[in-house]
């Protein structure tokens, strides 16, 4: 074999090996769907306006299924939005929700965009002031940084009416 056939071939292995260094290393783009968006995530939500003093925020914990359902979730409201202070309830100044998952679903489209709708039911241990049971319609994104599962660790919200009000609200998911 002359010199440079010699060279040739080692510069073709190394660029092999390269590339298939480049593979394994290199995180790939690809589409998402519902099966991305699966496991236990927990959500900051807010809602209204500070100025007309009724600005809503809640913790959303929820189980995305993988397959457009949800296996359980809840939401924790504060009352400040609701009722004057300070109030005196089994849940102190927070309204309280169970996610009914057999109302519950959400679809993801192949961009990582989808919809989720949510039915939440209130706590009998509520305050009075607390919305009672509401669905709250949401848009999601969620984001193509996949966990070694394969699960999106984040994902971004807009909600149309948060705690059955009349103003949309935003919010961020993570895993």
């Amino acid at each position: 074999m002359s010199i440079n056939q010699n060279r040739k071939s080692k510069l073709i292995v190394g660029l092999a090996v390269f590339g298939l260094l480049i593979g394994l290393y290199v995180p790939r783009a690809s589409a998402l769907s519902a099966s991305n968006y699966k496991g236990r995530y927990g959500c900051s939500v807010q809602a209204g306006n500070t100025a007309l003093g009724d600005f809503r925020t809640a913790i959303i914990r929820y189980r995305p299924n993988g397959s457009g359902a949800y296996d359980a979730g809840n939401l924790v409201a504060s009352l400040t939005a609701f009722a004057s202070f300070p109030t005196v309830s089994a849940t102190g100044d927070y309204c309280v929700y169970a996610l009914n998952p057999a109302a519950s679903s959400y679809t993801i489209g192949s961009d990582g965009t989808g919809f989720e709708v949510l039915s939440w039911v209130a706590s009998s241990a509520n305050p009075a002031a607390c919305p009672g049971d509401f669905t709250d319609e949401t848009a999601i994104g969620i984001r193509n940084d996949l966990a070694v599962d394969n699960t999106t660790i984040r994902a971004e919200t807009v909600d149309v009416s948060l705690l059955g009000q009349d103003e949309a609200g935003h919010g961020t998911c993570l895993k």
